[in-house]
């Protein structure tokens, strides 16, 4: 049962409730409890001072008879509930209440008679079991000190206190239960859309990631986790469809040399032959191998690059020495094609960094120019150094990339129809691994291009 979401928060609901509910009700009993205590003790402290000045002016008026001034001062003080007495030290001068109920002095009636100035408020035994509130006011008269007591059962008092309890102890569970009721509604209904997002969820696979989670409000946290999980369909829809795109062409470009092998084999296989014609059939096996060997490297090297498996080995060397080992590398290619290569000098710079990966992006690049380059053209390689990064630029005269092409360009296994053949070389992944090795530098590559007047590739590293 605890493991609905809707049970946790209306459980949470109803607890955080309930204590404020509780603290809110001890509140209200508290200061009602002290706020009929203020009021009794008023009343109480009014009659005392009542009966005090009623007191003296009676003993006045009977020439200083304490006693019988004493009893018309009570007889004329008559409330209910409410019992009064006069006092001169312990004795008693008159009082007007029941038989046995006498409200209790202090212990020490000479201390009282000495420290006694103000109005003196306690709470005594008797007058049942509830017990009585008292006031004790001291009263002079004819130079004698008397005290005059005003009690008052707590009865009608603490009636009204249990009256209130038990609205609290019976108000309480219903308003607790009328919570549950309520914050179970409110969490079935915020949580509603989590339910339809869910359902949603389970029913989208690989088939139908197209498919999006509804968005009832944009701006609320459902709305944003809705928007959120949106975008990683969007972005799992557009791996698996390059993926699907990326076996589809990794098996058109691997069964492209995997068949002229087969028939190779299958012609060479088919009757006796001279040995010239094994040695020309195993030339073409071999050339179409050492290519079908390094597409696999190619791809392999892009597989460990996206499953972030391929961690940069960092050293410390200088670009002009990685460009003239390229450029050593590629020399025998361009004289092959008639390209001319040309590095521009620039002062030894200094670079932190995989020179393995930066080699094999520079091989690519000039691969790349020399291919598209055609004969009597010319590549151009310079570097320089700034503040903040260093800057690589690979130039060529061939006949440049198409405006429609330039967003693609770096894209696996695309190629140009119209000059980048496979006739020409290369499966398409070169430019791929020249910019993920960029950006694995924290770099960054671009293309700039004429169409019929070459293309240069500028490659920024950070510093």
């Amino acid at each position: 049962m605890f493991k609905s979401v809707r049970v946790r928060l209306t459980l949470w609901y109803v607890v955080v409730f309930g204590v404020l509910l509780a603290g809110f009700s001890l509140a209200i009993y508290v200061m009602l409890s002290r706020g009929l205590y203020a009021r009794l003790d008023r009343s109480l402290v009014n009659s005392a001072r009542t009966v005090a000045a009623s007191f003296q002016n009676e003993t006045s008026e009977n020439n200083g008879d304490i006693d019988s001034g004493a009893v018309e001062a009570l007889a004329e003080m008559k409330f209910p509930d409410m019992y009064m007495a006069i006092y001169q030290g312990s004795r008693l001068v008159s009082a007007n209440y029941p038989d046995g109920q006498q409200p209790v002095l202090p212990d020490d009636a000479s201390s009282v008679s000495q420290a006694l100035t103000e109005p003196l408020l306690r709470t005594v035994e008797g007058f049942g079991e509830e017990g009585a509130r008292q006031a004790v006011l001291p009263v002079k008269s004819h130079d004698v000190n008397y005290y005059v007591v005003v009690a008052q059962p707590l009865h009608d008092f603490v009636e009204q206190l249990e009256a209130m309890r038990r609205v609290f102890y019976l108000g309480l569970p219903a308003a607790l239960f009328v919570a549950g009721l309520g914050g179970l509604l409110l969490a079935r209904k915020s949580l509603a859309p989590v339910v339809a997002m869910s359902g949603q969820a389970e029913r989208i696979s690989a088939r139908n990631l197209h498919e999006r989670l509804p968005v009832r409000n944009q701006d609320d946290e459902l709305g944003h986790l809705a928007r959120v999980f949106n975008d990683l369909l969007s972005r799992l829809d557009r791996s698996f469809e390059s993926m699907r795109a990326f076996t589809a062409d990794a098996s058109h470009e691997l069964r492209t040399p995997l068949s002229i092998i087969r028939g190779e084999a299958d012609v060479a296989l088919s009757r006796e032959r001279e040995s010239a014609e094994y040695k020309e059939a195993l030339s073409v096996i071999q050339e179409e191998a050492r290519r079908l060997s390094g597409l696999v490297d190619d791809m392999l090297e892009l597989a460990r690059a996206d499953a972030g498996q391929r961690p940069l080995r960092i050293e410390e060397f200088y670009i002009n020495d990685l460009i003239e080992e390229c450029r050593r590398a590629v020399h025998v290619l361009a004289l092959q094609k008639g390209v001319a290569i040309e590095v521009r000098p620039s002062s030894d710079i200094s670079y932190r960094g995989d020179e393995d990966l930066l080699r094999r992006m520079m091989l690519n690049l000039l691969d790349n120019a020399i291919k598209y380059t055609p004969a009597g053209g010319l590549v151009s390689v310079e570097a320089a150094a700034e503040s903040d990064s260093i800057k690589v630029k690979v130039s060529d005269t061939g006949a440049g990339i198409p405006v429609e092409a330039r967003p693609q360009i770096f894209e696996r296994f695309y190629r140009v129809s119209q000059s980048r053949s496979r006739v020409e070389g290369g499966a398409g992944l070169g430019l791929a691994i020249a910019k993920w090795a960029a950006e694995a530098h924290g770099g960054a590559i671009n293309l700039t291009s004429t169409t019929g007047h070459g293309s240069v590739f500028t490659v920024t590293l950070p510093r």
